[in-house]
This record gives structure tokens, sequence and C-alpha cells, in this order.
């Protein structure tokens, strides 16, 4: 009687091994299965936002068409990690866990073909124990009944060394189970938010480089240039010259003698005959000549510091053209410079 008291101990703490596998495995693969379906929702709502956020780019000033197109490309790209995440979860934690349903159901199977046979090793010794009572002389239902203690007993005896070595492996496969799927649970967790830092500490700095002035200054430019527009449509006509006054000249270009400024400006042909001499004739070849040797070293000259300005204007367009790739290349989204990076050769 002792030895069956000892395994209805054993029976009850195996059989308590199996419920709170079940109890505790079972509640956390519900909620991580929730938790796998809420990431889900939350990547639908992510692309719903980066599609409201490509339609309002688009109808945006530059500065902040160009942030908000690369926070709505960047964010997509999250979303694509957050994919992945959900069919890692999937695959590596929510799986693992509902497999351990069926295997509860067979240990549960195991633990009921063991109290059958040590139910029937009881009633057996129990039958044992009566014969003698009631008909001492029967030594062949004695023996018979000895025969059937004998065999329940062995069967019993045999059904737990097996259900030993059942919970035994089961605990063992439980508890590095539970160590792989948690490891990958993180493991997961961990790639998607290391991903989307690095994601979003791009578009951050992005987000931070984006020059509100400028759209700032774009508006009030349109708001003015409209202000223009409706004071030029409210001003009275009295304002503007007629187009008869148009017709006359402007009483400051008449000298007082009644002659045109343009006129009295011109010079005289008597003034030109006094100044002509053979000697004033000498001045001017030489000086002619003078002229033109000094205008042929101007034009070495000329030329010289044009071809230097020419070639520092290419230098100087190079590196603007260098710093203005660099920069569009720096207010490219993550996603954008991910996709450059890692394009295929055609």
């Amino acid at each position: 009687m002792n030895n069956l008291f000892s395994r209805d101990v054993q029976i009850k703490s195996m059989e308590q091994t199996v419920k709170r596998a079940e109890k505790y495995l079972g509640g956390i693969c519900s909620l991580l299965a929730s938790y796998t379906r809420k990431t889900a929702m939350l990547r639908d709502k992510a692309d719903l936002l980066v599609a409201l956020l490509f339609d309002f780019s688009s109808r945006e000033d530059p500065e902040l068409h160009i942030g908000l197109k690369n926070l709505a490309e960047d964010l997509a790209m999250v979303q694509d990690f957050r994919q992945a995440q959900v069919e890692r979860l999937e695959m590596r934690v929510i799986a693992p866990l509902k497999a351990y349903g069926d295997t509860v159901k067979n240990k549960r199977a195991d633990l009921k073909k063991f109290s059958i046979d040590l139910s029937r090793e009881l009633k057996e010794l129990q039958k044992l124990e009566k014969i003698p009572l009631m008909n001492p002389a029967d030594r062949q239902s004695i023996s018979q009944a000895e025969v059937n203690a004998q065999k329940a007993s062995n069967n019993a005896q045999r059904s737990m060394r097996q259900l030993e070595e059942t919970i035994t492996d089961f605990q063992k496969q439980k508890l590095e189970d539970i160590k792989r799927i948690f490891t990958d649970f993180i493991t997961v967790e961990m790639l998607f938010h290391a991903k989307a830092l690095e994601v979003y500490g791009h578009t951050y700095h992005n987000l931070g480089a984006m020059d509100t002035q400028k759209d700032l200054q774009l508006f009030k430019g349109r708001i003015k240039m409209t202000d223009l527009l409706d004071g030029r449509l409210d001003t009275p006509l009295t304002n503007y010259p007629s187009p008869s006054m148009s017709r006359h000249p402007h009483p400051l270009l008449t000298s007082p003698g009644g002659q045109n400024l343009s006129s009295s400006l011109a010079p005289t042909t008597g003034q030109d005959h006094r100044l002509h001499s053979p000697y004033t004739d000498v001045v001017r070849r030489s000086r002619s000549t003078l002229q033109r040797q000094r205008g042929m070293e101007e034009e070495e000259e000329l030329e010289g510091e044009e071809e230097g300005e020419e070639e520092n204007e290419e230098d100087k367009d190079i590196h603007e053209s260098e710093i203005e790739e660099g920069q569009h290349t720096s207010r490219q989204s993550y996603a954008a410079q991910y996709a450059q990076k890692h394009r295929r050769p055609e």
C-alpha cells in the first residue's frame, strides 16, 4: 500500500506539471497572438498614414514637400520591417506555442492510461486481500488472484516507468522550448526596433534640416502679390497719365531757347575745324599707335583674366554641383538611399 501511495503522489505531481503547462503556455500563446494581431493592425494604420502624408506633401511648398515625402518613405520602410516582425512572431513564437496544445493532449492521454493501470492494480490487490478472508480453503482462487495482482502490478510499474520518461521528456522539451521561444521573441523585437531606430534617426535629422522659413517666405510672397493685384484693381483711373499727355515732350527735356536737350548737347562742325592742323595729325597718329599697342596688351591681359575666370567659374560650378549633390543626398529619405545603395546593376 505504501508503494501505491507513493505512486499516487507521483501521478499528482505529473498532472500538476501538465496542468501548469496547459494553463500558462496557453495563456501566453493567446496573449502573444493578440499582440501579433495588434502589431499587424498598427502596420495597417501606419500604411494609411503614409498614404495621407504623400497626398499632403504633394500640395505643399518645397521644404515641407521634401520633409513630408521623406517622412512618408521612411515610415513606409518601417512598416516593411513591422510586416517582417509580424511574420517572424507568427512563425517562431506563435506556432511553437500552439503546438503545445496537441502535446498537452497527448500527455493527458498518457496520464489517463497510467491511472487506468493503477486503478486495475489497486482493484486486484483489494481482491487478493478479500479472497482469503472469504474462502481461506480455496487455494486455486487465491493463487489466481495472486497471479492477477502480480500482473496488474507489473503493468502499473511498466506504465509508471514509461510515464516518468514521458513526463521527464515533456518537462525537458518545455524548458528548452520556453527558452528558445522567448529568445526568438526578444530577437525579433530587437531586430525591428534596431532597424526602426536607424531609420527614424535619419528621418529625425531630415526633419530638423527642413527650412520652414523658406516656405513661409514663399507663402508671404504669394499673399503680398495678391494684395498688390487687389490694390491695382482698386486704384482710380485719374492716378494714371492720360494718353494725350504722353504725346507731348516733358518740359525738362527742352532748352530755354526752344531747342531740345539732345540738339544742344551735339558737337558743332565749327569746333572740329578749329582743332584740325598738321601737328594735330602727327599727335593723333602717334596716339593711335600707342593706343593700338596698349589695346593689344590689354586684350591679352583680358583674355588671360577671362581664361582664369572661366577656370575659376568651372571649378566653382563643379564645387557647387558637388555641394548640391551632397545636399540632395543628405535630404533624401533613408529608404531612397537604401534603394540606391542596393540597386541591382542592369
